[in-house]
C-alpha cells in the first residue's frame, strides 16, 4: 500500500526493530524512524533499524518533541515520495502491534482523504494515569471540535497526504501536536474515522516519556485557548465599552466602539492561535464579520432585558450578556465561521446533467453563437468532421448540425450517464459516441475541427497540458481546434467567491487558465490565428482558435 510508516522514537529500547521486523513487506510504502535526539546509548538501536529493508532513520541534533519529530517525516514524505497517499505514525514503546499497523494502512487505503485513528477501548489493564487522561480529554475534544471520539490521544493514526502540508504550519512540537491535527483537520473539512485496535501497556509503561503533569497541561492549554482569548477579547470589548459609556452614555454607540476594537484584537487570533485555520480572509471574514454584528444585536437586546428586568449597573448587565452568549458564538464560529466545508475533490457531472441551472441555459446560447461564428469563419458550412471533446449531453449539437452540417460529429467523454443523456435525445444520423477518456484518446479521427468547452480547466497543468495535446492528435493537418476555458478575471474572481459564499459553486476541480498556460500548449501544434475573452459570461471565458501545422 501506498502509505508511508513513520516512528518517532526517544531513547527507545529492543521493542523499536522488533516492531519493525514484523510490519508486513505490503504494510506500507517505506519506514521512517526519527531520532529525537536520543542519547549516545541507544544509538545502536536505531542501527539496529537503519540496517533493515525499507528503513530511513532521521536524525534530530536535540529532543525537539514528538510533534516535531512527526513533522520532520511529514517534511521528509512531501519532498521524497510524491506517490505517497499518506502516511502511517506509530509510537516507537511497543504498545501498537503490527497487525494494527496494517489494519489502520488498510483503512487508511480504502478511504483516503479522511483521518484515520487507531482507537483503543481502554480496558483491562491500563495504568490510571491513561484512563482519565483519555476520559478528560475526549469529553474536552468533543466540545472544541463537535464530534465524540473514542480516543483522542492515539499514537497509531493513518494521515491522508493533502493534510500533511497543514500540519508542518502548526506550530506545537510536543504531544500536544497530536491534538492540534484533530482540529486542523476539523477546520480542513477532513473527515474523522476510527478504527479500533488492542489497548497494550507494560507495567508501569517504562519506555513511555510521556510527562503526566507537565506533558498534560501542553494538551489541555490547547483546548482552553479559545476561553483565553475570549477572556482576553472580553477585556478589551468591556474596556472600551466603559470608557465610551462614560462619554457617550448611549449602550448602542458604547457597544458599538467596544465590538470594533474586539475584532481587530479577536479575528486573527481565533483565526491562527485558536482553530488553526489558514482559509482566506475572503472567506472567512465575511461569516465572521457577521457573527459580531449579530452577536453584537443580541448583546445590546440581552443589556436592555437586563436593565429592565433587574436592578443591575450597566456594566453589570454588558458583563451578564457576554457570558450568556459565550458559548454560543464558540459554537458558532466552530461549526460556521473557521470550518471548512468538505467538499468533493472532483465535479459531480452525473448531478450536473441531471439540473442544468437556470444561468448555465442562458449563457450556453450566447457561448453557441460565439462558436458557430468562429467556425463558419475558420471552417466554413459542409465540413467533413468535427468533434466535441466532454461533449457528454452536448448542449451545442444541435445548433452545430443544423447551422454547420457536418458530414459526421463525434463525442468523446468519459460519462457514460451523459452520453447516455445525449443519445436518448438525438435522432443518431452522423452522430458517432465514444466512452473514452481524454487523457488515453486514439489518434484515428483525424478531423476538420475539435473543440471543447469547460474541459481542460478540470486537471492540474500536466493534464490540462495533455487534454489540449488531445485535441491536435484528433485533429488533421490543416484543421482547426476551438478552446474555451475560464479566465481569472476581475469579474470571474468576483462572481465564484459569492457563489462559493452561497454554497452554490458546483465545480471544485475548475482551474481558471491564463492565455499563457493553454498558448504555450497549443503554439507546439500549429498557429493562434483567433483569441477573444467572453466578458457577458460573468464567469469569463477565453475562447482560443489554433490551426495545426500542415507537415
Amino acid at each position: 500500500m501506498d502509505a508511508v510508516l513513520i516512528i518517532p522514537a526517544y531513547d527507545p529500547g529492543t521493542e523499536l526493530a522488533a516492531l519493525i521486523e514484523r510490519i508486513p513487506p505490503e504494510a506500507v510504502l517505506r519506514i521512517i524512524v526519527v531520532d529525537d535526539g536520543s542519547g549516545s546509548e541507544t544509538q545502536r538501536f536505531f542501527a539496529e533499524c537503519a540496517s533493515l529493508p525499507r528503513v530511513t532513520v532521521l536524525r534530530h541534533a536535540v529532543n525537539l518533541g514528538k510533534g516535531a519529530a512527526l513533522k520532520t517525516a511529514f517534511n521528509h514524505v512531501l519532498c521524497h515520495y510524491p506517490s505517497a497517499l499518506g502516511v502511517i505514525t506509530a509510537d516507537a514503546d511497543g504498545q501498537h502491534l503490527a497487525g494494527d499497523i496494517l489494519r489502520v494502512a488498510r483503512s487508511l487505503a480504502a478511504n483516503p482523504d479522511r483521518l484515520v485513528l487507531g482507537s483503543r477501548d481502554f480496558r483491562g489493564q491500563v495504568p490510571l494515569r491513561s484512563r482519565l487522561g483519555n476520559v478528560i480529554t475526549r469529553n474536552l475534544v468533543r466540545l472544541l471540535i463537535g464530534g465524540s471520539l473514542g480516543d483522542t490521544q492515539t499514537g497509531l493514526r493513518g494521515i491522508p497526504r493533502k493534510l500533511l502540508p497543514h500540519l508542518l504550519r502548526i506550530r506545537s512540537s510536543g504531544y500536544e501536536f497530536e491534538l492540534d491535527m484533530l482540529i486542523a483537520a476539523r477546520h480542513q473539512g477532513v473527515p474523522v474515522a476510527e478504527e479500533r485496535i488492542a489497548t497494550v501497556y507494560e507495567p508501569d509503561n517504562p519506555t513511555s516519556h510521556f510527562n503526566p503533569l507537565l506533558d498534560s497541561m501542553r494538551i489541555y492549554f490547547v483546548l482552553f485557548r479559545f476561553g483565553v482569548l475570549s477572556l482576553l477579547t472580553a477585556a478589551v470589548d468591556n474596556f472600551m465599552f466603559f470608557l465610551l459609556y462614560g462619554v457617550t452614555g448611549s449602550i448602542a454607540q458604547s457597544q458599538a466602539g467596544g465590538r470594533m476594537l474586539a475584532v481587530l484584537f479577536n479575528y486573527t487570533a481565533a483565526r491562527r492561535a485558536v482553530f488553526l485555520s489558514d482559509q482566506a480572509h475572503r472567506a472567512l471574514l465575511p461569516k465572521y464579520l457577521l457573527l459580531v454584528v449579530a452577536s453584537g444585536v443580541a448583546s445590546y437586546g440581552l443589556i436592555q432585558v437586563l436593565l429592565r428586568v433587574f436592578p443591575v449597573p450597566v456594566i453589570g448587565a454588558k458583563l451578564l450578556a457576554e457570558t450568556a452568549l459565550f458559548v454560543l458564538n464558540f459554537l458558532v464560529q466552530r461549526d460556521y465561521v473557521f470550518r471548512r466545508e468538505n467538499r468533493p475533490a472532483a465535479t459531480d457531472w452525473d448531478r450536473y446533467y441531471t439540473s442544468t441551472p437556470f444561468a448555465a441555459k442562458l449563457t450556453r446560447k450566447y457561448t453557441l453563437g460565439v462558436l458557430l461564428r468562429a467556425m463558419k469563419r475558420h471552417l466554413g458550412t459542409g465540413a467533413g468532421s468535427i468533434v466535441e471533446i466532454g461533449g457528454a449531453n452536448s448542449c451545442f449539437l444541435d445548433g452545430i448540425l443544423r447551422e454547420l452540417k457536418p458530414a459526421a460529429y463525434h463525442v468523446i467523454d468519459n460519462n457514460a450517464y451523459g452520453l447516455g443523456l445525449l443519445r436518448k435525445r438525438s435522432d443518431g444520423a452522423g452522430l458517432h459516441l465514444h466512452l473514452q477518456d481524454v487523457m488515453a484518446v486514439e489518434p484515428g479521427l483525424q478531423a476538420d475541427m475539435v473543440f471543447s468547452v469547460g474541459l481542460i480547466e478540470h486537471f492540474d497543468r500536466a493534464g490540462t497540458r495533455r487534454a489540449i495535446d488531445a485535441h491536435f492528435r484528433l485533429l488533421k493537418p490543416g484543421g482547426y481546434a476551438l478552446i474555451s476555458y475560464p479566465t481569472p478575471t476581475w469579474l470571474y474572481r468576483a462572481a465564484r467567491y459569492l457563489c462559493e459564499l452561497a454554497g452554490l459553486w458546483k465545480f471544485p476541480d475548475e482551474r481558471p487558465l491564463l492565455a499563457g498556460e493553454v498558448r504555450a500548449a497549443a503554439e507546439g501544434w500549429g498557429r493562434v490565428e483567433f483569441e477573444k475573452t467572453l466578458w457577458p459570461l460573468v464567469f469569463t471565458q477565453r475562447l482560443m482558435v489554433v490551426r495545426k501545422t500542415e507537415s
